[in-house]
């Protein structure tokens, strides 16, 4: 399969899109540009993992878009008055902002735009299907074809998901072979260092690693 030489990757500062991000750059992709966004998330130090890892990877810009997603309400993501659910409680649907992903790429897609670039990167992967359905490549395709419609003028605007098809763990030992250093990522939902060790992220990226028999770099609370 060919790839553009020029591309926009959406980093989160997660373990996928990290992975990502270094798959991209083992692809061969010359030019990547990375986005970020801001959307009010109390786990804003990925905001930092995101910037810190594309100047480690070489991408040839950094972005942080804002998008206030607090004025919405009634996610513990972004209202701090919310507690974040432990996996044990199995309440992920409660951390699903609505229309997150939909926003995220326009957003980014309008960037791009305005760059002259035709081709988004994401990494929704299969775990993520149950609880974010806007994780699914049939929801990446209608809105492909919308962004295709709704351009300033005649364009076609491609949105690449080499990992919707692959569980964590199979990106964890994409990443394990391409040396990503996942010691820099962010993936836990409260937004801390020491990582809880208990929402649905946590647990997540744990039994990914687990699954691997490799040790997450990262340190967690418990």
């Amino acid at each position: 399969m060919s790839h553009p030489q020029r591309a926009v990757l959406l980093l989160s500062g997660g373990m996928d899109s990290t992975t990502l991000l270094w798959w991209m750059k083992d692809q061969g992709i010359a030019e990547i540009h990375t986005v970020a966004i801001d959307y009010g998330q109390r786990h804003k130090i990925e905001l930092k993992s995101s910037r810190t890892l594309s100047k480690q990877a070489g991408a040839q810009s950094h972005r942080v878009l804002t998008l206030n997603l607090q004025q919405i309400g009634g996610n513990p993501l972004t209202d701090q008055a919310l507690s974040i659910p432990a996996a044990a409680d199995k309440q992920q649907i409660n951390t699903v902002v609505p229309y997150r992903n939909l926003l995220f790429v326009t957003l980014a897609a309008a960037w791009a735009e305005q760059e002259s670039i035709q081709h988004l990167y994401l990494s929704p992967v299969q775990d993520d299907y149950k609880a974010y359905r806007d994780c699914r490549r049939a929801f990446y395709d209608a809105l492909e074809t919308a962004l295709s419609l709704g351009g300033p003028h005649d364009t076609t605007v491609h949105i690449h998901t080499p990992f919707v098809e692959k569980w964590k763990s199979e990106v964890v030992q994409i990443g394990l072979s391409l040396q990503v250093p996942y010691q820099h990522t962010h993936t836990c939902y409260e937004g801390i260092r020491p990582a809880c060790g208990r929402c649905d992220a946590c647990v997540e990226r744990l039994d990914a690693f687990h699954r691997n028999n490799a040790v997450d770099p990262l340190e967690y609370e418990k």
